[in-house]
């Protein structure tokens, strides 16, 4: 089929004549999937002519981190701050957590920096993913070099769903002395080296910074700031729903406006096409819609559009320019988005809308459509995951009427909605489609909590619409929340009942605890919810949520035990809870879609979890023999430290931190598998080292009485009685 410029315009403009615009998506945030922001607004603007490049910073800086070169650099810096702390003759409690942090990843610094490689292989591998032993693997020493990084620049902690620093990304004073941190953020040297060549390369007259969540506030402005510092003539926009929701904030915050010279709220599209028309002199910054910049001294909003972008007049989002290689996944899943807003939106938890223009808008299914077709032939997939809130029954049916009939073979996921029309035959028809995975928002299995909500559910729909997706072959996924306000623990309990009583039905859950959204109605309408107190702070004036107390329901540490007890009665009804509880949307859905037998069928994944325990024994040594070789499991380390670090950690977990300690030479043993930490003595030091596949337990019993000079059978007795244990507690195996 020929598509029109409707579908994909062909891009035709010349560079030398009009300035260039570069858009980027900065860390932090998940690298599995390109987000859909750039592709989007490279796809409109390039069919407006203009001169548009799109650079993934996220994705490019994982790489680079998750990556032997790449994190050389950061375990010298964490080695030399361990030195500095290791020549020390006592340490405070604060010093104590940061030589924790430096430790550990002095402990397993070579060992992650040799098995990096191959573990961000895994994750790329079409067969070695779908082994779930080594993609676990794969991931801890992912995160290992994580944590690693994050220890070179304590207390910052970065992890693939988050990064924190001392200074807090929800307070714009905080955030402007983050960006100037060098000794905690961890961003400022990657980017001066990496990013700024790249970014500032064709001389580019407008950086558009696309900011969609928090973790991005620190990492963004950090950027943003450098390229200011280094070009200032540059002008750098800011967009995405961060500060759409901001709006007030950042209207009366000059501060913000020395990183960067202009925020577009809501929907970009229009609103960047003429700030590239006004910056080339053809444009009137007052006529801008959506933008917010600084006029001199004063702060100027202009109008913000009521109506939004008309979703059927733009392009098919385009992914090109993207390193679509670097993405942590076997397969590229593109994101696709068949509408803007949220057709229900009532729920009073929820701002989703908030960062939309105007009402829900869907895209004409023959547009959507031809969305997947082009983008499916254009980038060689399969996969793709719908970003919306929620599709209507009605749009899955119509879009897996022109998918079956086009005979075009995909697999995808998407959000919905317990709506009583979802019918069997519409189930069925999804799966057809190639649809493997179904999202919904029960939130709560009380009927009053979800009047309270107002969600518009039905219980008895729920049950159905579950059985309706079994009987398909699709996976369902529910999203639940505890200690909405005036939730009691009975009605807790029956929300939890409700999960482990249809288990067969709902296969997987994401849960949490309730939070106040800034946008939201319970927020707006406190004691409508018998929210008795909502704790403002001056400081924290960026913040999208806020801690509060209720006058009626559970408390914010009855909820965590709620929880905690939920999670426990979930690891006794759900085999495969480590597999869906662990890997991210994008990683689940290709599990599900690979293990897939049946159409008709939702896939078991259970048997994953249950050949790997059928795999594991516990061996002991038999006491009459002592030809066995030892071997110290993967993932353990030894190692001597000038303080006691086991001491130190387990102070640190049980939050009784003594006051200053002094030095004390001691000998660790660290389990990174099952995070756990013994001190050990000299003798069974000795033990661990020789260990190492190469030496039978009678040399170690021999090496071990010549050693310290003792009777041979009370080396033998210490050796066997301390092989033994470690072998009952998974550290040594025997080969």
């Amino acid at each position: 089929m020929e598509m029109s410029k409707q579908f994909y315009p062909n891009y035709s403009y010349s560079p030398k004549k009009i300035m260039l615009t570069k858009l980027i998506f900065p860390p932090q945030w998940i690298p599995t999937q390109p987000y859909l922001s750039l592709p989007a607004l490279t796809a409109y603007l390039r069919a407006n002519n203009c001169d548009i490049e799109q650079i993934d910073v996220n994705v490019s800086f994982y790489d680079n981190l998750l990556s032997k070169n790449g994190l050389a650099d950061y375990l010298d810096r964490a080695r030399s701050k361990f030195q500095e702390l290791e020549t020390r003759k006592e340490l405070s409690p604060e010093l104590q957590k940061q030589y924790a942090a430096l430790c550990s990843s002095i402990l397993f610094g070579d060992y992650v920096i040799n098995g990096v490689e191959d573990a961000k292989k895994i994750l790329k591998s079409k067969e070695d993913f779908y082994d779930i032993e080594k993609l676990f693997k794969a991931f801890k020493i992912l995160e290992l070099d994580l944590k690693l990084a994050s220890s070179a620049y304590y207390p910052s902690n970065l992890t693939f769903h988050s990064y924190d620093m001392r200074h807090s990304c929800r307070s714009s004073k905080a955030v402007l002395e983050a960006i100037n941190d060098r000794k905690g953020n961890l961003f400022i040297e990657y980017f001066e080296k990496c990013t700024l060549p790249e970014v500032l390369k064709g001389n580019p007259g407008l950086i558009g910074i696309s900011i969609i969540n928090i973790s991005q506030l620190i990492p963004g402005l950090t950027l943003a700031a450098l390229i200011k510092k280094a070009s200032p003539g540059i002008h750098i926009n800011i967009g995405g729903s961060v500060f759409t929701r901001l709006i007030n904030e950042i209207s009366k915050n000059k501060e913000l406006f020395s990183v960067f010279d202009s925020v577009i709220v809501h929907e970009g599209e229009t609103a960047l096409l003429k700030l590239i028309s006004h910056l080339e002199n053809k444009f009137n910054i007052r006529d801008i819609p959506n933008l917010i910049y600084k006029d001199g001294s004063e702060i100027k909003i202009n109008r913000l559009s009521s109506g939004g972008e008309d979703i059927n007049s733009l392009p098919t989002p385009c992914f090109d320019g993207l390193p679509l290689d670097k993405y942590l996944s076997p397969e590229l899943v593109i994101p696709i988005l068949s509408s803007r807003g949220c057709y229900w939106n009532r729920c009073t938890f929820c701002d989703h809308g908030y960062g939309y223009s105007g009402k829900y808008r869907p895209r004409e299914v023959d547009l959507l459509f031809n969305d997947i077709k082009t983008l499916k032939d254009k980038y060689n997939t399969s996969y793709f995951t719908f970003q919306d809130e929620g599709l209507a029954p009605k749009m899955m049916g119509a879009l897996s009427d022109k998918i079956i009939g086009n005979k075009l073979d995909i697999s995808w996921l998407a959000d919905s909605r317990f709506e009583p029309s979802f019918s069997g035959e519409i189930g069925k028809k999804l799966s057809l489609a190639g649809c493997k995975m179904l999202y919904f928002g029960l939130e709560s299995a009380n009927e009053r909590v979800l009047k309270c909500m107002d969600k518009g559910i039905q219980k008895e729909n729920v049950i159905r619409i579950c059985k309706h997706c079994k009987d398909a072959g699709i996976w369902a996924h529910l999203f639940l929340i505890f200690g909405f306000p005036t939730e009691t623990h009975k009605e807790a309990r029956e929300t939890m009942d409700f999960i482990l009583a249809n288990n067969e039905m709902i296969r997987s859950m994401s849960f949490g605890s309730f939070q106040l959204t800034r946008h939201s109605k319970v927020y707006e309408n406190p004691s409508l919810f018998h929210v008795s107190k909502i704790f403002h702070d001056d400081e924290i004036d960026l913040s999208l949520w806020y801690d509060c107390e209720v006058s009626e329901g559970l408390s914010k540490k009855e909820t965590e035990e709620v929880i905690q007890e939920f999670y426990d009665k979930l690891a006794h009804k759900y085999v495969d809870l480590p597999i869906w509880s662990n890997l991210d949307r994008e990683h689940l859905f290709l599990y599900i879609a690979h293990y897939k037998r049946s159409v008709n069928k939702v896939t078991d994944l259970s048997i994953l979890i249950r050949n790997i325990q059928k795999r594991k024994k516990t061996v002991q040594i038999p006491r009459k023999n002592s030809d066995f070789h030892p071997i110290l499991n993967e993932g353990i380390f030894i190692g001597a430290f000038n303080f006691n670090l086991a001491r130190i950690i387990h102070s640190g977990l049980s939050g009784n931190i003594p006051g200053n300690i002094s030095n004390e030479k001691v000998n660790v043993l660290f389990d990174i598998d099952n995070n756990r930490i013994f001190t050990i003595s000299d003798l069974a030091k000795s033990i661990i080292s020789k260990s190492n596949g190469g030496s039978t337990v009678s040399e170690i019993i021999d090496h071990i009485k010549e050693k310290y000079n003792i009777p041979y059978n009370e080396a033998k007795s210490k050796c066997e009685s301390f092989l033994n244990g470690l072998i009952e507690k998974n550290i040594v195996s025997i080969k």
